[in-house]
């Protein structure tokens, strides 16, 4: 895949016509992706930037806007458009973070805020080492789950630094968009078996810690919940999604942690939940 940048530009033009594929909005809308006549696609980060795709996906051009702040190109492009070309090249991709555990993986997948890099940062702080952050690729689906080796920094939110600190050797930096990046130790396997998918539940009233081992159905209804990207309008992305949900669910153990949100962070959750997993097995 190439990426050119092209010159910034200070207006916003109405998006070309074609047959919208992907649009995500809370308050305000976040990214819209339309597919045009000729089968390549506009992409829109709203507030953000412009990528223009080819309908291969093999060459991109981004276009930022003016007012975005500098870095951003980097986060963008590392993380929202990464994620859109895996998945439209038949990739399984979810919006979560992996670690290593003695060569098995667990992954923490959620909504942005739900926790998911506080949960991994803390395996990290225990010796597990990344796989993944943010864009979590889970392959093998049929046979052996495996989470792809992907980026091996961890992009945290403000007001957990406490966290952080555990990682001994560990760089640090802030990102462009104002978060604490830590880079610590990577794993070296290209793929690591999964051995769970949690979904942080974080608990701010001081309930205990908890697992909650979901079902098949409800875990696959709760994979669905979290892919990379929101907003999929076509009958064939969902069809993928929920493919990929109970293939998923069928063959690894998904669970609910109710984890006590610090500081002080729990310690020693990564051998908290292997016993859960042991003794639910």
């Amino acid at each position: 895949m190439t990426i050119r940048s092209a010159a910034p530009f200070d207006e916003w033009q109405e998006q070309p016509g074609g047959e919208v594929l992907l649009d995500f909005e809370t308050t305000d809308p976040w990214y819209t992706l339309v597919r045009l006549p000729d089968g390549s696609f506009h992409f829109r980060v709203h507030s953000v930037c412009d990528y223009w795709i080819s309908a291969d996906t093999s060459q991109v051009t981004l276009a930022m806007h003016r007012s975005a702040a500098t870095g951003m190109d980097a986060v963008m492009t590392t993380g929202t458009l990464l994620s859109l070309l895996l998945f439209l090249r038949g990739s399984s991709v979810f919006h979560g973070s992996a670690v290593d555990v003695d060569g098995r993986a667990f992954a923490f997948i959620g909504h942005s805020g739900q926790g998911k890099t506080t949960m991994a940062t803390l395996f990290c702080a225990e010796g597990a080492s990344v796989i993944t952050d943010d864009v979590l690729v889970i392959d093998d689906l049929a046979t052996a789950p495996s989470a792809r080796r992907g980026s091996r920094e961890l992009r945290l939110r403000t007001g957990i630094e406490e966290v952080a600190a555990r990682v001994t050797g560990a760089s640090t930096r802030t990102s462009a968009d104002e978060r604490l990046v830590l880079a610590p130790e990577a794993t070296m396997s290209d793929a690591v078996p999964l051995a769970a998918i949690v979904i942080p539940a974080p608990s701010r009233d001081g309930s205990p810690l908890l697992f909650r081992k979901l079902r098949p159905m409800d875990a696959t209804l709760a994979l669905m919940t979290f892919p990379r990207l929101m907003g999929w309008r076509t009958e064939a992305a969902r069809r993928d999604l929920l493919a990929a949900a109970s293939a998923i669910a069928s063959r690894v153990p998904v669970v609910v942690a109710r984890v006590p949100w610090g500081p002080p962070f729990e310690d020693e959750l990564a051998n908290k939940l292997s016993d859960f997993l042991s003794q639910a097995d």
